[in-house]
């Protein structure tokens, strides 16, 4: 008889041994992830900016695209499609529930579960089934992806959609065929009309294009054969006005084909294109080829992301400051908000992979398209970009670092027993620790902060409050009446304040130190409102000891 170690081993190759069956199980896994999610969503009110993503995709819906806001995309059109659908159908349950936020936010949930399955087939082609199933965990189990996939914003489809656009510029990188090169224009031009943020990857993949083909390019040119490298290079004028074209198509179909004009007629914001304007004043009379609202809201952002306007003051480890950013901001929010045991397991993947001269010898063919990205987002957002109001904006490198984590795994049938406990405890480590959170994984913090009730002093914004927390905290109040939120004056009592306001990132500063520095929280509701219970006495003691209640 055979011992049971090698009949599990046996059944498990049995149940893996096919590509069907793996997208079977990576199937059933997503769905649990999307169910959770459901279930999760259903706790959580509704978040500062949900309300004017919902609203803009309604209105393209119905045809205008006309921007109220600076960021607010197309591809909220996926999150209004139960409202207009509802708009079709009878009074009854079925059109109450399909006009909730509820339901919005469930197809939010769906396109997550989608990116989830991307991270699964771009890391199996890549590296094996078992860091496949690997790397698709480690997205299901983030709570800062689970978070975001909850919402009706652009977060997750922004990371979705990188994501994708780099698996189509690695198979057509891989496989030059018209089929895969129309497939990856397309993919780009859609991840146009998600969030601006993708703006970047036109470089971005032009850089990896060129790198990935550069050691023949260089051998054609060694050995004189001017006329093919001549080709290379109509091949990539080819690329570039394929993309450029489809792109443009598919940005104005998403806007409406919402007017047009020269360069000139712009009334713009940011002090980029008024530059434009009055340095290149034969600029001002090309015709733009791309619909006004598209246009109009790259320069509103750029302009706010400069100013600091439409967002509150920005806070870090204790510190409150408007219109200058944190250096290394997304990076020490990571270290707080990315589970201890993922953090763990990325350090180890980065370790085996340069330790491996084998892994590294593909780096061009593969893990090149994961890494540079990864590198340009790190630095420009670290050090760059000013609007650091929360990690969401960062995790465009996370399904990215998944898929390269799969590689820590692909000697996986080699490890000891041991090791494998120790990674199955690992994951279950980690398990505990997001799921602790639920509902409210938008506030999760990892171990480095213990005690609960003092996240406020690491981070604040949308890494904490982002009045998700309503219902609980309405829930809270009728329970306990007696309860003074926000207080604007100082007194004794039940308090209850909100992180942002705790902290100034709303009002200011000091509108609330006589509390922060004071006293200390003695209970938290849905981890993003604070209580404090001061006392007659302790409230005279420090009317005493400090010069607040003068």
């Amino acid at each position: 008889m055979a011992p049971l170690s090698s009949e599990i081993k046996k059944r498990t190759s049995n149940l893996l041994d096919s590509a069907p069956k793996q997208n079977v199980w990576a199937i059933l896994l997503i769905l649990l992830f999307v169910i959770h999610n459901i279930f999760a969503l259903q706790h959580l009110s509704i978040t500062d900016d949900e309300d004017k993503h919902l609203l803009y995709g309604v209105q393209i819906l119905d045809g205008n695209s006309d921007r109220f806001s600076d960021s607010k995309m197309p591809v909220s059109v996926w999150n209004a499609i139960p409202q207009k659908i509802a708009t079709y159908l009878p009074d009854g349950n079925v059109k109450d529930v399909l006009n909730e936020l509820d339901s919005a936010r469930a197809m939010t949930v769906l396109f997550s579960g989608g990116v989830a399955y991307v991270v699964f087939l771009f890391s199996r082609q890549m590296f094996g089934v078992v860091p496949a199933f690997f790397s698709l965990i480690l997205y299901l189990i983030d709570p800062n992806l689970m978070a975001h996939s909850e919402l009706v914003t652009t977060d997750a489809y922004a990371l979705g959609m990188i994501l994708i656009s780099v698996y189509c510029l690695w198979r057509f990188a891989n496989k030059r065929t018209w089929k895969n090169g129309l497939f990856c224009a397309m993919i780009l031009g859609i991840s146009q009309i998600v969030k601006y943020t993708s703006v970047v990857l036109f470089p971005i993949f032009l850089m990896i294009l060129v790198i990935f083909d550069l050691p023949l390019i260089l051998d054609l040119f060694h050995k004189k054969q001017l006329k093919k490298v001549l080709g290379w290079l109509f091949r990539y004028a080819v690329y570039i006005g394929v993309a450029g074209i489809i792109t443009l198509l598919i940005i104005n179909i998403g806007f409406l084909f919402n007017q047009y004009s020269r360069f000139g007629n712009y009334q713009f914001r940011s002090q980029m294109f008024l530059s434009l304007q009055e340095k290149f004043p034969s600029l001002n009379r090309v015709p733009v080829p791309i619909a006004h609202p598209y246009l109009e809201g790259l320069d509103w952002i750029t302009e706010n992301d400069r100013t600091g306007t439409g967002y509150g003051n920005l806070y870090l480890l204790g510190t409150t400051q408007k219109g200058e950013r944190f250096p290394g901001y997304f990076l020490i929010a990571s270290i707080f908000k990315v589970p201890l045991g993922i953090q763990a397991l990325l350090v180890l993947a980065f370790l085996s992979y340069l330790k491996n001269k084998k892994k590294r010898k593909n780096f061009i063919a593969n893990e090149m398209f994961l890494l540079i990205p990864v590198l340009f987002f790190v630095i420009y957002l670290n050090f760059f970009f000013n609007t650091q109001i929360g990690i969401r904006y960062y995790l465009v490198i996370f399904p990215l670092l998944y898929v390269f984590a799969g590689n820590l795994f692909t000697t996986w049938q080699d490890l000891s027993t041991g090791r494998k406990l120790s990674v199955l405890a690992l994951f279950i480590y980690i398990s505990i620790s997001v799921f602790s959170y639920y509902p409210y994984y938008l506030s999760y913090f990892n171990e480095l902060v213990w005690d609960r009730r003092t996240t406020y002093v690491y981070l604040a914004d949308s890494n904490l409050d982002w009045s998700h927390e309503d219902i609980a905290l309405n829930q809270y109040l009728s329970l306990h009446p007696d309860a003074i939120f926000n207080p604007k004056e100082i007194k004794p009592g039940l308090i209850i304040v909100s992180a942002n306001r705790l902290v100034g990132v709303k009002g200011s500063s000091q509108d609330f130190a006589w509390l922060r520095e004071n006293f200390k929280p003695v209970d938290m509701i849905a981890y993003g409102y604070f209580v404090y219970q001061i006392s007659e006495s302790e409230f005279d003691a420090f009317c005493v000891t400090t010069n607040y209640c003068e």
